[in-house]
């Protein structure tokens, strides 16, 4: 564990499970590990404002990465974030309310919601924030937009492909919804954008916006089985993460 300096893990499926917040045994083990010496970074699909809830405050301060890549932040301020071209977001928002189809939209600190309900709505806005005026919002830069009716993928992506100058998809695994964001926008690229020595870093994650991340790593640990990796890697589960992590933190201490 010499060589190794930092860690970075996704939330939601893999140190988060349904929704929940952080576990205080898990947070008591990432807390000593920071003790140890390793720098600890949390790259989520989140935006800041869905992150910070979920975490005890000791992390608030930490580095952030949002938004499936498209959002970095420091010290709970947004300071980096790839937005879509405001006309053509726009353009696609209407397109969207036109057709009657669900989503949820991003903006730096706020989040605007269709006309159409869903569930997952009234989800987000149980962890503090209601959501704003969608057509105030839509004014300011958009970073991610969730589509919560992935049946209606295919469409979506024909208008996509045909009025956006950039745009990359991210599903998610068990769910009928998907993100989309800029092109170029994951986690392994605002990894690099932060400068981490990815050659000294452990990643953790366990779903398909992981893998670039977990296969530039120096070490990469999988939890779960929505995924395997060409690379060798460690699998872990739910009920096996905590244990893994103190044997990681018993083996930083010994060296």
């Amino acid at each position: 564990m010499n060589d190794i300096h930092n860690f970075v893990f996704d939330l939601d499926g893999t140190l988060i499970f349904e929704g929940k917040p952080l576990s205080s045994p898990i947070a008591d083990v990432l807390i000593a590990l920071e003790q140890s010496g390793i720098n600890t970074y949390f790259a989520t699909a989140r935006p800041l404002r869905d992150t910070l809830p979920v975490l005890p405050e000791y992390f608030w301060d930490h580095t952030l990465i949002g938004c499936n890549g498209a959002m970095i932040s420091k010290q709970q301020k947004v300071t980096n974030a790839n937005a879509f071209n405001k006309m053509q977001i726009i353009k696609l928002l209407e397109w969207l309310d036109d057709k009657n189809i669900a989503y949820l939209y991003d903006g730096h600190y706020d989040y605007a919601v269709s006309d159409k309900p869903h569930e997952f709505h009234q989800w987000v806005a149980k962890l503090g924030t209601q959501p704003s005026c969608n057509n105030t919002l839509r004014q300011q830069q958009v970073i991610k937009l969730l589509i919560l009716e992935g049946h209606h993928f295919d469409e979506i992506n024909t208008y996509c492909e045909q009025h956006l100058d950039t745009f990359t998809y991210y599903h998610h695994s068990g769910t009928n919804c998907f993100d989309i964001v800029t092109q170029h926008s994951n986690k392994l690229s605002a990894l690099q954008a932060l400068q981490l020595d990815l050659s000294k870093t452990v990643c953790f994650g366990n779903d398909h916006n992981d893998v670039a991340m977990l296969n530039a790593a120096h070490k990469a640990v999988v939890v779960g089985d929505g995924i395997s990796l060409s690379r060798d890697y460690t699998s872990v589960c739910k009920d096996t993460i905590l244990d893994h992590l103190t044997s990681l933190l018993a083996s930083k201490v010994a060296s």
